[in-house]
């Protein structure tokens, strides 16, 4: 069974944080989800690529790239149809007794707005 096949409980603890929630995002771990939903959502044919993975008995990081099709609304901005590309992602989950207990990331968001002629 994948992990993400797993229930909520299972996966991520009762008081589980996350200290870089986008607005409107849910406090508990379906909040991941449903940002990476949101984020489809604004962009097609999203593509992340895998840069680098450090595991410590603690914590998960992740760094990757981006790259999308504008063809939703994103932060407010009617779709442009322009593409990103080549966009820094970094998570970092850290885990208490094999279940997630916080999280923070990082887009970079202004990478995104400049490529798409919205800065």
């Amino acid at each position: 069974m994948r992990q993400q096949d797993l229930p909520l409980e299972e996966r991520f603890t009762d008081d589980f944080t996350d200290h870089d929630a986008a607005v409107g995002q849910p406090e508990d771990g379906s909040g991941i989800a449903w940002f990476w939903e949101q984020f489809g959502k604004a962009f097609s044919d999203v593509e992340r690529e895998d840069v680098e993975t450090i595991a410590t008995p603690t914590k998960v990081i992740t760094i990757s790239t981006l790259a999308g099709t504008h063809t939703g609304e994103w932060l407010g901005h009617a779709p442009t149809g322009r593409r990103f590309t080549g966009i820094r992602n970094v998570q970092v989950i850290g885990f208490r007794d094999g279940r997630a207990a916080e999280r923070w990331g990082s887009t970079d968001q202004l990478g995104i707005l400049q490529q798409l002629g919205l800065d």
